[in-house]
């Protein structure tokens, strides 16, 4: 599971989003985004029925 702050993925690689993420302290993070890996049977079984951004 991951977080995505403001921004997103706007450096274009892991380590860095990563590190951008990490510079902001807890309390001021904005959750915006939310991403889930795994094969695709068992993330289907996670998240069926959630509802997704309109």
């Amino acid at each position: 599971m991951a977080v995505s702050g403001p921004g997103g993925a706007s450096t274009g690689n892991d380590r860095d989003n990563r590190a951008a993420v990490r510079s902001v302290p807890t309390a001021e993070l904005d959750l915006v985004g939310l991403a889930v890996y795994g094969p695709r049977n068992a993330v289907d079984k996670v998240v069926k029925g959630a509802r997704m951004h309109p």
